[in-house]
C-alpha cells in the first residue's frame, strides 16, 4: 500500500504542478440561476446492522417492478400487401412516455476554481473548496442495487449513477485532497472471518436539476432506500387457532419451514385486512412489523475511502481493482473505492438497497456527484441522519 501510495503522490503533485492547462473548466451560460458553492454543511450518518430476513426459494407473491416497465416493441406482422398498415394500439395509453433528461446549468462552475483531473473534464478537483466534483448521468432509477456509482459501460444494471472516467483518476482526486486510503472489506478464508471496510468517511453529495428547472443539492443517501422487494417473516410453529391462511395468498404460512411469511411493501389497506383475521398478540404484532419493516426507510450509512487495491494480469500487467466499475458502492466489495460502512450481502438475493424511485430524475439526466472528505476526528459513526439541503446554496 505504500508504494500505491507513493506512485498516487507522484501523479498528485505532477498535476497540480502543471494545473492542467490543456483542459478547460466548462463554459459560463446563460441558461442557469444558481452557481455550485463551496460545501457548508457536512452531513452525519449512521451506521445500521443488516437486518434482513433470511432468503428462501420461495416464490414471491407480489411481482416486482421492473426497471425497463413501459416499454414495448410493435409486434410485427406477416403481409404480402405492400401498404404499411395503420396501428390500432394505444401506444400512449400503454407505454407512458419518459420524461426528458434534466441538464445542468452551463455555469455552474462560475465561483469556483476547479482543475479538470481527465482530458474529457468529469473529474475536477476544487482545491480550495477540498472537494471533487464528478460529471455523472442517471443509469437507473429502478431496482436492488449494488452501486451508487459505477463507470461507463460496467455495472449500470445495478447503479444509479455512471461516469465516463478512470477509478484511479477519482482515487488521486481524493489524495490530493489529503486523504488517507483504508483498508476494503475481504474475507479470510482460513480463519473464515470477515474483516469489514475500514477508511476515512467522504460524505457524498449529489447536485441536479428537476423537470422543473430548480437545481437542488442534496445528500446521496437521499436516492436510496432499504430494500422492500424481500421477504418478511416470523416463526410460528403452528398457526393462531382458527386462523387459515390461503396457501396462494400474499400471506402464506410455510408449514416445512415454520414461519408466517409476506413478500414485499405491504399497504395500510393490506396490513388492516389481515390485522382482522386474527386477536392473536402474536401474530398481530407480526403483520405490524411487516408493514413497518416494507415502508420507504432511508438509507442511514455513510461511505468510506477504503482504496481499492491492484492484481497482476499476465498480459496487461498491474491492474488497479476498481476499474471493474466498483467507484461508490452499496454493497461491500474488496474491489471498492469508496464502500458502505456497514456490512452488506454483495452477491445475493437480498441486497440490501434499492434505488428511491420518487427521487431520482428522469434517465441520462446529468448528475454533479460532490466528495468532501470529513475530518478524521470526526470519523466515529453517530446517530444522526444526514441533513437534506433541497435547493443548491
Amino acid at each position: 500500500m505504500h508504494h500505491l501510495t507513493t506512485l498516487l503522490a507522484l501523479f498528485v503533485a505532477t498535476i497540480i504542478l502543471t494545473g492542467c492547462a490543456d483542459s478547460d473548466p466548462p463554459s459560463e451560460g446563460s441558461s442557469a440561476t444558481t452557481s455550485i458553492d463551496r460545501a457548508t454543511d457536512v452531513p452525519k450518518a449512521a451506521a445500521t446492522a443488516n437486518d434482513q430476513p433470511g432468503a428462501n426459494s420461495r416464490t414471491a407473491p407480489a411481482d416486482e417492478p421492473d426497471e425497463q416497465a413501459g416499454e414495448t416493441t410493435p409486434a410485427s406482422t406477416d403481409s404480402t400487401d405492400a401498404t404499411v398498415q395503420p396501428s390500432t394500439v394505444d401506444v400512449a395509453a400503454d407505454s407512458p412516455i419518459e420524461p426528458e433528461p434534466t441538464q445542468l446549468p452551463d455555469d455552474l462552475f462560475k465561483d469556483s476554481d476547479v482543475q479538470p483531473l481527465n482530458e474529457n473534464n468529469t473529474v475536477l478537483l476544487d482545491v480550495a473548496g477540498k472537494r471533487l466534483l464528478l460529471k455523472t448521468s442517471v443509469s437507473l432509477t429502478l431496482g436492488q442495487l449494488e452501486m451508487l456509482l459505477c463507470l461507463k459501460q460496467t455495472k449500470e444494471h445495478e447503479s444509479i449513477l455512471t461516469i465516463d472516467a478512470k477509478a484511479f483518476t477519482i482515487h488521486t482526486g481524493l489524495l490530493a485532497l489529503g486523504c488517507e486510503e483504508g483498508t476494503p472489506y475481504r474475507y479470510d478464508s482460513e480463519k473464515e472471518t470477515l474483516h469489514a471496510p475500514q477508511g476515512q468517511i467522504i460524505d457524498v453529495f449529489l447536485h441536479w436539476v428537476d423537470t422543473d428547472g430548480k437545481l437542488h443539492r442534496e445528500p446521496a443517501q437521499s436516492w436510496v432506500r432499504r430494500a422492500r422487494y424481500r421477504y418478511y417473516e416470523e416463526p410460528f410453529e403452528s398457526l393462531p387457532t382458527g386462523l387459515t391462511l390461503a396457501p396462494d395468498g400474499d400471506l402464506r404460512y410455510d408449514e416445512m419451514n415454520k414461519v408466517v411469511f409476506w413478500y414485499g411493501p405491504m399497504s395500510e389497506q393490506q396490513r388492516n385486512e389481515h390485522l382482522k383475521l386474527s386477536d392473536d398478540a402474536r401474530f398481530r404484532k407480526a403483520i405490524e412489523r411487516f408493514f413497518k419493516e416494507s415502508q420507504s426507510r432511508p438509507m442511514k450509512d455513510h461511505w468510506l475511502f477504503v482504496g481499492s487495491g491492484f492484481f497482476d494480469d499476465e498480459e496487461l500487467g498491474r491492474q488497479y481493482l476498481a476499474e471493474g466499475g466498483y467507484v461508490i458502492c452499496l454493497a461491500n466489495f474488496a474491489m471498492a473505492l469508496l464502500d458502505v460502512s456497514s456490512e452488506s450481502s454483495a452477491g445475493t438475493d437480498s441486497l440490501t438497497y434499492e434505488a428511491w424511485t420518487e427521487r431520482i430524475p428522469p434517465r441520462e439526466s446529468e448528475v454533479l456527484v460532490e466528495l468532501v472528505p470529513r475530518p478524521a476526528k470526526k470519523t466515529e459513526a453517530t446517530d444522526n441522519q444526514p441533513k437534506t439541503s433541497e435547493e443548491s446554496p
